[in-house]
This record gives structure tokens, sequence and C-alpha cells, in this order.
């Protein structure tokens, strides 16, 4: 199959996967107790990712941290983001933490997608095509 077929593919699955996840109907409070520490966990691992994606640059052995950065701190960050908007969906909060948590959410979501563009720079400009990490 083609790059740019499996490439579409997933983009459509996570599409599709965040349009039904928003779609469900609000759970009220439940969940509310873990938005806080998803939000800080969401900026840590969003900067975390940023700065080790910009320092894949200078390293003498980057072929490790590509693959902490891409399979473990970019999901992470862009994972917890969306699990806080999520879990504050529905009906705006006038309470300024919930505001605040959403404002961390979006910073950290921000800063994950940073991360994965400078990730994805780096594999494309200093990798050959079609060669395994470590090689």
């Amino acid at each position: 199959m083609p790059l740019w077929f499996l490439l579409l593919v997933s983009f459509i699955l996570v599409v599709a996967v965040l349009w039904f996840m928003f779609r469900l109907p609000p759970t009220g409070t439940t969940l509310f107790g873990w938005a806080p520490l998803l939000a800080l966990a969401t900026v840590w691992a969003g900067l975390a990712a940023v700065v080790l994606s910009g320092l894949l640059w200078v390293l003498r052995y980057p072929e490790v941290w590509v693959a902490v950065v891409l399979l473990f701190l970019d999901p992470l960050a862009l994972a917890s983001g969306v699990l806080v908007l999520w879990i504050y969906r529905g009906p705006k909060e006038a309470r300024q933490t919930v505001a605040m948590q959403r404002v961390q959410a979006v910073v950290g979501l921000s800063l994950g997608l940073l991360a994965v563009v400078i990730g994805y720079v780096y594999v494309m400009t200093h990798k050959a095509p079609f060669t395994p990490v470590g090689m």
C-alpha cells in the first residue's frame, strides 16, 4: 500500500475516534478528579517533548531519544490534553480552576504538536528512507 494511503487512513481513524468521543453524553462530575493531574501532565510532557525534540540535533546517540519522544512523550502530551478537554466538555464551567485547566490542556496540546513536527523534521532530514531506528 502506498504511504499516502496509510497516512490518510490513520488520519481518518483519529478524527473518527475524536468525533465519537466528544459525542458521548457527559458523565457529570465523576471524572473531574482526574482532570487537574492530567492537565499538569499535559503541560510538562509537552514541554519535555519539545526540549528533547530540539536536543535531537545535538545528542550523540539520538536514535534512542527519537523513540522516547515519538512513542512516549508526544502521545502522553496529546492524549492527556484531549482527555482533559473531554472531561470538561459540555456546558462551560464558570469556575476559574476549570478554565485554567482547559488552558493548560490547550498549551500542552500545542507543545505536543510542536514536538511531533520537530521530531518528524529530524527523522525526515537525518534518516535514510526505510531504515530502522538504530542503524
